[in-house]
């Protein structure tokens, strides 16, 4: 049997990636909104709401762009 096979430097820095892009763009909206308006809870919902939608846009590009695992030899049906 083979051992598992360990993540990558680069596939353990993703999920740090997504928050890190996601908070970028929810202090831009935050600050925009913060400049357009004055009010800082106003702001602060903006941001809330900003980097939930960010993360979730994110999470779910990465997943539609990730390479899917090729399968193994032990998951495939036996061949009559």
């Amino acid at each position: 049997m083979t051992e598992p096979r360990r993540p990558t430097l680069r596939e353990r820095t993703r999920p740090a990636e997504v928050l890190g892009l996601a908070a970028v763009l929810s202090l831009f909206v935050g600050g925009a909104v913060l400049f357009a308006t004055r009010d800082l809870t106003l702001a602060i919902v903006f941001f809330g709401v900003a980097f939930v939608v960010a993360v979730l846009m994110f999470a779910t590009l990465l997943l539609a762009v990730s390479k899917p695992e090729p399968p193994r030899d032990d998951d495939r049906p036996p061949a009559h």
